[in-house]
């Protein structure tokens, strides 16, 4: 039986007035809830970005369900610190920090229900917390997945330096967090299904997310930002591994004929690398493949995505 987390008293958090599908869960004679949807990732990476895409993909999605509806009566609701009024300075505090835990798994849980669609914009950086909200979502009869925003770290910090005030995490809580991220695994059931989004990728697998959680189907299809089940892990991540050296070495060679500088075509990928004026040593390419393989080798690539991705991934750095 899954433990229940302390919950304590809290605001509500912002709700989004929408109108949805149903969702057929024939297998239960329980009058099923709505979904529950949670972002993980580092903080600082562009979370609640996705949770607003989402959340607005789900409202155009059920705005079009026919007047007077079962649909038309739902409601998306995106629970977050902002909503919620915490202060991010509570992570530097163990009990500060148990207190904002309590309050942000006290507000999902309150607001599973039958018209309701959660989107659980925390940061969820540890396993177990994800499990309890698993297992409330098991409780209430309702559907839940885990969409993991995927940034390096190095750019989490950029980010975070650039925000706002308010929005800003102090440097040593930055950092403490970063360092106490356990990253969501597909294989463990309270992870999935596990939607990765790269921060190079323009939007989420929105339609992914909306057919799995609504149940279209019935089952979650094959897509590259789903984790599958890696029957063949060793051979990916060998592959992982193979093709991003194949572009460390095609801009090394590039480096020694003709110097820094310049766009340089990659074979087999309709992006070209756009590379910096000055050579880039081998320890500085290693360590951003070793930042891009560490990112990808939880959930499988097309080899022809790993490339597009690298170099897209590649290019972000050198700008």
């Amino acid at each position: 039986m899954c433990e229940r987390y302390p919950t304590s008293a809290s605001t509500n958090p912002t709700k989004t007035n929408v109108s949805a599908t149903p969702h057929p869960y024939s297998h239960s004679t329980l009058q099923p809830t709505m979904p529950l949807i949670i972002i993980s990732g580092y903080p600082s990476s562009g979370k609640t970005m996705r949770a607003n895409e989402i959340a607005k993909y789900f409202n155009e999605k059920i705005a079009s369900a026919p007047p007077n509806s079962r649909e038309s009566r739902l409601n998306v609701h995106i629970v977050n610190t902002e909503s919620l009024g915490l202060q991010r300075t509570a992570y530097r505090d163990a009990r500060a920090e148990k207190e904002a835990r309590a309050t942000e798994y006290s507000a999902v849980k309150r607001l599973l229900g039958k018209e309701n669609i959660v989107i659980a914009d925390g940061l969820y950086y540890i396993k177990g917390l994800r499990y309890q909200l698993y297992c409330e979502a098991k409780a209430a009869l309702t559907p839940s997945c885990v969409v993991h925003v995927a940034a390096p770290a190095d750019s989490c910090r950029t980010w975070n330096g650039e925000a706002e005030e308010a929005v800003k995490y102090p440097e040593d809580i930055l950092e403490n967090l970063i360092f106490r991220y356990e990253e969501p695994n597909g294989m463990s059931r309270w992870d999935s299904p596990l939607f990765t989004v790269p921060y190079v990728d323009e939007k989420p697998d929105l339609k992914g997310i909306w057919d799995a959680m609504m149940g279209k189907g019935g089952v979650v299809k094959s897509h590259q930002a789903t984790v599958l089940r890696p029957a063949a892990a060793g051979d990916y991540l060998h592959e992982l591994g193979k093709t991003t050296q194949e572009v460390v070495s095609l801009i090394q060679e590039h480096q020694r004929n003709f110097g820094g500088g310049g766009v340089l075509p990659v074979p087999g990928c309709s992006i070209a690398l756009e590379l910096p004026g000055n050579d880039l040593t081998p320890s500085q390419l290693q360590s951003i493949r070793r930042d891009f393989t560490g990112l990808n080798r939880s959930h499988v690539l097309a080899k022809e995505r790993i490339k597009e991705l690298f170099v897209q991934h590649l290019n972000s750095r050198f700008g």
